[in-house]
């Protein structure tokens, strides 16, 4: 444990690395690796929680971008012969191409990761848009950035990254996480997720578009979904009908509506006024 302390932390890499055994433990729980699993680990730090991975998993693939890290987490991981070190950019990294070239058929995919809290929800958003189908993610984030992933319509939560979610995968908070399981402690409470995708043919430009009418519903929270609807520029000329289309009355909030509503906004936008 003394020598996993030492690594200094670094803010540009949004650094808190996770010390409390029975949270790591339980993480592990959630994740439910199989001999037969290929799981694919996010910041995997000195591995803390990649060497108790590693033994239960066909295949671990520990992605880490921080040389420091990298330096500790090679010699213990080095006794495991299913995991394999990627030092890369998550952000920068085609997760698609990275997929294909460590799955083999028949195995399950399943992702973790104690994430950075500046970049979170844009490593979440590249998973989800995935195209290889991943069994379950389990994730580390900020406390805030989860409660917008379970918000429910009429919340102050929910929101654009809510609806981002909830389409693409069933989605729940599964336990708090306090700053003093961490080094260095945050400064704020942290919480696990999971997002479990649906096992369904992804249309791209449907889910273009859905984005677009959520992004449109929600880009200003303050004006009715008529009002922020005509502000979008495609959508603008033909936000009333389509809302008339729709059935959904003009004087409610985007915070209102479920993510089946605007699938039905998205479905009218589409078949009627296709965009170009």
């Amino acid at each position: 444990m003394s020598s996993q302390m030492k690594i200094a932390a670094k803010k540009r890499f949004g650094q808190h690395f996770l010390r409390d055994t029975g949270v790591l433990d339980r993480i592990v729980r959630l994740i439910e690796p199989a001999s037969n699993d290929l799981i694919i680990e996010v910041g995997a730090g000195d591995g803390a929680l990649s060497t108790r991975l590693a033994p239960l998993a066909s295949r671990l693939v520990a992605i880490e971008i921080d040389q420091d890290c990298l330096a500790r987490l090679e010699p213990n991981l080095s006794e495991y012969p299913a995991a394999k070190i990627l030092s890369a950019d998550i952000l920068k990294t085609d997760i698609d191409e990275m997929v294909a070239e460590e799955i083999r058929p028949g195995q399950s995919l399943r992702v973790v990761g104690n994430l950075p809290y500046n970049i979170a929800t844009s490593i979440i958003e590249r998973f989800l848009h995935c195209k290889p189908p991943i069994s379950i993610m389990v994730f580390m984030v900020q406390l805030e950035v989860a409660e917008r992933i379970v918000a429910l319509p009429g919340s102050r939560q929910y929101g654009y990254f809510s609806v981002a979610c909830q389409r693409l995968a069933a989605v729940k908070m599964h336990f708090k996480v306090s700053p003093s399981c961490f080094v260095p402690r945050p400064k704020v409470t942290s919480a696990v997720i999971s997002l479990c995708p649906y096992n369904r043919v992804r249309d791209d430009e449907f889910q273009r578009c859905f984005e677009a009418m959520a992004k449109a519903g929600f880009g200003h929270r303050r004006k009715t979904l008529a009002n922020s609807l005509r502000r979008h520029q495609e959508i603008g000329v033909h936000a009333d009908q389509i809302l008339a289309d729709a059935a959904i009355d003009p004087s409610r909030r985007a915070e209102d509506l479920s993510v089946s509503e605007f699938e039905k906004l998205t479905a009218i936008w589409l078949h009627s006024f296709p965009p170009s």
